[in-house]
């Protein structure tokens, strides 16, 4: 794996892509980041996820609660722990749902 800069409008946090088995994954970490931020680039990365040979990384410092209740019905969502207060959130297609996702408000009522 050799991550790439990846140049994404309006995002908070720098964004890597790189492809493994003819997945293409887009990643960013949000660990230090305060809310809205890592919903704001969350949202902002899942507007990339068109199809089942894309997938999001999202590293963040706790679950993102507000996220995934906003989302979760549209997305396959894998979660591991790291350490250090990390979570590693992978985001992916899923057929017949994954366009029906509202990601015009990027950030969270709480």
């Amino acid at each position: 794996m050799n991550p790439i800069p990846l140049h994404v409008d309006n995002a908070t946090v720098p964004f890597f892509t790189y492809t493994l088995e003819n997945v293409t994954f887009i990643e960013f970490d949000t660990s230090l980041c305060v809310p809205p931020e890592p919903m704001v680039n969350a949202m902002i990365a899942l507007e990339k996820l068109s199809s089942p040979h894309i997938k999001v990384v999202m590293i963040n410092h706790r679950s993102p609660v507000g996220l995934l209740a906003k989302i979760s019905a549209f997305y396959d969502i894998e979660t591991t722990e790291l350490g250090e207060g990390k979570l590693k959130l992978v985001f992916s297609y899923k057929e017949g749902e994954t366009h029906k996702a509202d990601l015009s408000k990027k950030s969270c009522a709480g």
